[in-house]
């Protein structure tokens, strides 16, 4: 059976006819089998239904069963054949994050190919890593991207690893006003080190109904961060930590937190430059560091060492987080203050 399923079956009835001396037309009339339809099988163009088998079976007068496990067996083998082409695809695929997978210990090196690709599947929750090469008009995305297959499997590669990670967390239902009443406690964190303040952060949200995730930054994703709401009482925030940088770290989570406070949760959020992320830009920008402030510090047009640490201080953030805003408003230039006030995060998602 396991050569006989390489063919279709329509190639036994062709070889039938041309023993017997009989043409498509006559079998046609003899059993009731439309002639197109039966031209259609013997080229190998269409299965044979259950009717078509049994006309077969009375005239040939074997069973039913012989006609359908004969399209079934040839299905299967080019199900399979199919499979193993889509198999090589997801591979393809898989090449572009396996160092990621690897380092968040989702695969280990001595996992063979196909096992590889079940795992891969499982971390993103999906039955086909093809699946992801559409784009995904759900998320709500930081910045800018192209909408290729490759740019679209990076990124809804990192957003269902995400979202995967988010359902996990056990949360409250989600509180507007308790996530405004902790905006003030969120933005002292800016001051803090990482491993004190992390946790409070995940505590608070939990508190608020946010799933929080922290996932280090997939390459070619250009992912800072996204939002979904995957219900009516449930969001997810998913930051990644795209350059290390401490400052892009505050400025996207406060990016993240202003769509959240907007509850923008229609459909199509993904790659805007339009209304809603100006929006949240400014939201961000003005929750960090007041206008009126920022206005008031920048009109002696003086930037030192002192100048910035001491507007800092007055006003409860990282001087990182200022010179991230001189930097984004061309007022000194890129490389100045770096060394001084540079401060990195680092983020693992090392599965434990």
């Amino acid at each position: 059976m396991a050569n006989i399923r390489r063919f279709h079956p329509g190639m036994y009835i062709k070889e039938t006819l041309e023993a017997m001396k009989m043409t498509a037309m006559e079998f046609s009339a003899r059993t009731g089998i439309y002639e197109r339809t039966l031209s259609a099988i013997i080229n190998g163009n269409e299965d044979i239904t259950f009717d078509i088998a049994y006309k077969l079976s009375l005239y040939f007068d074997n069973s039913v069963n012989y006609w359908t496990n004969l399209q079934n067996q040839y299905n299967l083998y080019t199900y399979e054949i199919e499979k193993e082409k889509e198999l090589e695809e997801e591979w393809n695929l898989i090449k572009g994050v396996k160092k990621y997978l690897l380092e968040g210990n989702y695969i280990s090196a001595e996992d063979g190919k196909t096992e590889i690709i079940c795992k891969c599947r499982q971390v993103v929750g999906v039955n086909s890593l093809l699946l992801l090469k559409k784009e995904d008009s759900f998320v709500c995305l930081k910045e800018q991207h192209t909408k290729n297959e490759a740019d679209c499997f990076f990124q809804n590669f990192w957003i269902a690893l995400a979202l995967n990670e988010a359902r996990k967390k056990d949360v409250n239902p989600f509180s507007k006003s308790l996530l405004i009443s902790s905006l003030t406690e969120i933005r002292n964190m800016t001051i803090q080190n990482q491993t004190v303040f992390y946790p409070k952060l995940q505590k608070i949200f939990d508190n608020c109904g946010i799933s929080f995730v922290l996932l280090p930054y997939l390459s070619k994703s250009n992912i800072y961060g996204a939002t979904k709401w995957f219900s009516k009482d449930n969001v997810m925030l998913a930051i990644s930590n795209r350059g290390e940088k401490a400052d892009l770290f505050w400025f996207t989570l406060f990016h993240e937190i202003s769509h959240v406070l907007m509850e923008h949760r229609r459909e199509t959020l993904i790659n805007m430059k339009g209304s809603e992320d100006e929006e949240a830009d400014r939201m961000a920008s003005e929750m960090l560091i007041p206008q009126k402030e920022w206005d008031k510090f920048t009109s002696c047009k003086i930037y030192t060492k002192e100048s910035i640490n001491e507007f800092a201080k007055e006003i409860g953030i990282h001087p990182c987080i200022v010179l991230g805003r001189l930097h984004k408003e061309k007022k000194v230039p890129y490389d100045r203050f770096n060394k001084i006030f540079n401060l990195q995060y680092q983020i693992t998602n090392k599965k434990k």
